[in-house]
Parts: C-alpha cells; structure tokens; sequence
C-alpha cells in the first residue's frame, strides 16, 4: 500500500511538471511613470509587481496592481552580457497612441524579456526603481 502511494506521488509530480507553463521566479516591484500598454491592457503611472514564468525559451510576464492581475503576456527571453542594475521598460512610441511596451529587464537579472517582436515606431527606454 505505501510504495502504491509513493508511485502515485511520483506519477502526479510528473504531470504537474508537464501540465504547468513553467514556474514563476517571484514577483519584483516596478514603478510605471507614463502610461503605457501590455497588450490591450492600458497600465497607469503607479506602482506594480511583476512576475515572470519561464518555460524553455518563452516567458509569461504577469504585471499586478495590488493583488490584481492587470496585465499578461508571453515574452521572448533574451540573454543580456551582465545583469541588469535596475528595472527598465522599453517602450514603442507610435504615433499618438499610448506607448506600448516592447521589453522589461528586471533588476539583478541577466535576461531581458521582449514583448511583441519589439518592432515599429519610435523606441524609448524608461527606467524604474
């Protein structure tokens, strides 16, 4: 009975490996200071956290206000040559719409994750603390 058990746990571990997209790394605070988008959601100066699950060679990016879930979206990892000393966003200026986010680096991290091809208009780079 208890090695059935056993084997039972071992096969639903396995299943929650296969099954999850990937494991979240923790969520990092990210200070927003124009109003930018993610997606089609529209994400106001403030405050937020961000929580980024990685599987393989993509990434989700999860962005909350509070305990709200404001923003998601899948994001290509990309290796950066040190790590990164603050929390930066890159944003897409296009035309007068509201700037639309193309990448996040997030502090003491040595990757970069990038949103939507990242291609198109103008590009600015905003730093957070």
């Amino acid at each position: 009975m208890k090695n059935s058990r056993r084997g039972l746990g071992a096969i639903l571990m396995c299943l929650l490996v296969l099954v999850l997209p990937g494991f979240p790394k923790g969520k990092k605070s990210l200070t927003i200071y124009e109003e930018s988008r993610l997606n089609d959601s529209v994400l106001k100066p403030g405050q937020y956290k961000v929580e980024v699950a990685e599987n393989g060679g993509t990434s989700q990016v999860m962005i909350y206000k509070g305990k709200e879930l404001v923003a998601r979206s899948i994001a290509q990892v990309e290796k950066l040559e040190g790590k990164a000393d603050r929390n930066s966003l890159k944003l897409s200026l296009e035309g007068s719409k509201t700037p639309k986010i193309i990448e996040i680096r997030l502090s003491g991290e040595q990757q970069a994750y990038k949103i939507g091809g990242g291609d198109g208009g103008q590009v600015s780079q905003k730093a957070t603390q």
